[in-house]
């Protein structure tokens, strides 16, 4: 059973690393700096129009105020430190930005065009569906029902009004297809 304690955040380093970051944009941008943060932030019509791909990606990293940055960063350091630990730091990071890729992904084909989007959450909530997916995949951990539940229960948060629910679901989507297929692969390669 994983259990969150000060050895296991110390070495998720690539968790820490996002939560440091995305604290430091943060902070960068309350200070002002309004112009080049609406030039990451998703703009769906930038985006489609005008070919600006680079906020599919950059629009992850940035957040609204501080409750927005607070609720992420907790969530991050407790999905992410038990991801990173279970998979190598490459698997991770490529869970992350699939997952955090798909969500601002399918929010431009399914909202409309003048919605801005920002926040790490699509990313998180691909962490959430890799940590399920450990859950399955590894079938002897007695947390498979609480896991559920509580990925029941963001999903259904999600549904607030101004969250933009479709990253946090394909987010979540995403993480877990990746990290079933990364986990079964890692299954399958051990000796019998």
């Amino acid at each position: 059973m994983f259990v969150l304690d000060a050895s296991n955040i110390k070495n998720a380093r690539i968790t820490i690393f996002l939560i440091t970051f995305n604290t430091l944009l943060y902070l960068f941008f309350s200070f002002g700096f309004e112009d080049v943060f609406y030039l990451l932030v998703q703009i769906n019509s930038k985006v489609v129009y005008d070919l600006e791909l680079w906020r599919l990606v950059t629009s992850m990293f940035l957040h609204g105020d501080a409750l927005h940055l607070l609720s992420n960063m907790v969530s991050l350091l407790i999905f992410g430190s038990y991801v990173e630990l279970s998979f190598s730091k490459y698997k991770f990071v490529l869970i992350y930005f699939i997952s955090g890729f798909l969500g601002s992904l399918f929010t431009i084909f399914l909202l409309p065009l003048n919605t801005i989007s920002l926040g790490a959450s699509g990313a998180i909530f691909g962490l959430i569906g890799a940590a399920l997916s450990i859950l399955i995949v590894d079938r002897n951990n007695p947390l498979i029902i609480l896991g559920l539940i509580y990925a029941f229960y963001f999903v259904i948060t999600s549904f607030s009004p101004g969250i933009n629910y479709f990253a946090h679901i394909f987010g979540l989507l995403g993480g877990f297809s990746t990290g079933y297929i990364l986990r079964k692969n890692i299954h399958n390669e051990q000796p019998y």
